[in-house]
């Protein structure tokens, strides 16, 4: 075993949830080339993935605190130095040690909004197999579950660990899936990452974003053209949509057309009130991700235009 993994069994923590489950999060945010440095940003993908991970272990999602092991985690060493360190605001920064534990998460920002990891530990976690043991040493160690919960832990860090590999090389979601359920699972997965990412969880219909306090995401990750036909997983092949938008496009009531605007279909009755949120979107502009490289693609936009019920 990596000698620098050996700082992770000695975490100190008064639960065996917070501070194993952060340190989790952060490996698989790792593995999906999300965290690209030992500077960590506390985005709303990372504070989601450390909820998903509190709910495997609890049950339950609403009492994760996440503000607990990301204030207290700089109290431990890693294999260089401290194993995490907060970048404090200047005017913070002198006095942030005599604040005491924050009481939420928005108390917590008020302070930092990133931190380092030990870049020693961050260099040795790049590696698929180091980052596998790494999260089973935290397991086995830190979390003394039973049976039951231990198995959808380690469900979710095979599927969790898997999807991150294709989410950096995002063309290998395209073509014939002859993998285990297991992968395809992955490929799902990484599928919903990297759509919802690109359009920062915002509808690309409607605009409309909303994260729950407990990182539960509004809007679900659509396909242009469906897997069953197109066997193509890449993030140019959906879009970000609530989940009633999504229900529309999926049953040919709208589309977005390679003009980049939405188009309704004609079956659909201006005339009736409650047909107003549909009729509306007709002609609307199509939201599109910041990076031009996971736009939709002309092809499946052209594929949706064409399904729209005449």
């Amino acid at each position: 075993m990596d000698e620098r993994l050996e700082c992770l069994k000695r975490l100190r923590t008064s639960s065996p949830f917070h501070k194993p489950g952060l340190m989790m999060a952060i490996i698989c945010e790792i593995q999906a080339g999300h965290i690209t440095s030992p500077r960590v940003d506390l985005d709303d993908r990372l504070l989601a993935r450390y909820h998903d991970i509190y709910e495997t272990l609890k049950g339950e999602r609403s009492n994760a605190s996440p503000w607990l092991p990301l204030w207290h985690l700089s109290s431990d060493k890693g294999p260089s130095g401290p194993l995490w360190t907060p970048d404090y605001s200047p005017e913070i920064a002198p006095l942030a040690r005599q604040l005491g534990q924050p009481k939420s998460l928005n108390q917590l920002f008020e302070r930092f909004s990133s931190a380092r990891l030990d870049a020693e530990l961050f260099e040795s976690l790049q590696a698929p197999g180091t980052a596998e043991t790494a999260c089973q040493l935290i397991a086995h160690h830190h979390l003394a579950l039973e049976p039951d919960a231990l198995g959808r832990l380690q469900k979710y860090l095979r599927v969790a660990l898997a999807s991150g590999a294709y989410e950096r090389q995002p063309d290998r979601m395209l073509g014939s899936v002859e993998e285990a359920s297991q992968q395809q699972y992955a490929r799902s997965a990484a599928f919903r990452a990297l759509v919802l990412e690109a359009y920062d969880y915002r509808c690309a219909a409607t605009r409309v974003r909303y994260i729950t306090p407990d990182y539960r995401y509004l809007v679900e990750a659509a396909h242009l053209i469906p897997f069953s036909v197109s066997q193509d997983d890449r993030p140019v092949n959906g879009l970000a949509l609530t989940p009633n938008l999504h229900w529309a496009m999926d049953n040919h009531l709208i589309a977005p057309g390679p003009d980049k605007r939405w188009h309704v279909s004609p079956v659909i009755d201006a005339l009736v009130p409650d047909n107003r949120w549909l009729c509306e979107l007709d002609n609307a502009p199509l939201s599109m991700p910041r990076d031009e490289q996971r736009h939709p693609s002309p092809e499946a936009l052209a594929w949706r235009l064409a399904q729209l019920q005449r």
